[in-house]
């Protein structure tokens, strides 16, 4: 048999030790009619504004809009599979949203460290969602606790 591939998904993320004040990552995703109905369909929010073309069209809106939370969840995205990524635990998440998402727009969900406590074991992050216009549609702060191989004080003395 051939030499299988090394599983990169079972690799842990940066630890505490690893991220610098600066360190920055970046993803971006579509959101999609289809996106919306999943999220939709997983947390039983059928909100109209969201799913039904005619009910937002009556709205100061005039269009179906992307759920708030679905854009906030692209910075989870980028925290459990980049920065930090694999091991991450998501503590807090605090986000303001500026601007609308249109179902088909672009946004692009990036984080930067700006605070790192070794004592606690936690990293903090700017967030900025930003549309292909480069106008913000949501922004905040986030609190992580880095993985940790080793179980002790990179863990805020957990083990």
């Amino acid at each position: 048999m051939g030499e299988r591939a090394e599983d990169l998904t079972c690799q842990i993320g940066l630890t505490i030790d690893q991220i610098r004040i600066g360190d920055s990552a970046v993803f971006g995703k579509t959101l999609t009619e289809a996106d919306v109905y999943q999220f939709a369909g997983i947390l039983g929010n059928f909100n109209p504004l969201y799913v039904n073309k005619e009910f937002a069209a009556q709205t100061p809106l005039k269009e179906r809009v992307v759920p708030t939370m679905l854009v906030a969840s692209l910075v989870s995205k980028v925290l459990g599979t980049q920065l930090p990524g694999n091991g991450t635990v998501h503590i807090a998440q605090n986000v303001e949203f500026l601007m609308p998402v249109f179902i088909g727009e672009t946004i692009e969900a990036k984080v930067e460290a700006t605070r790192i406590d070794g004592k606690l074991g936690r990293v903090w992050f700017d967030i900025l969602c930003t549309n292909r216009k480069g106008e913000v549609v949501a922004r905040g702060e986030t609190v992580v606790m880095p993985p940790c191989p080793c179980g002790d004080a990179c863990c805020g003395g957990k083990k």
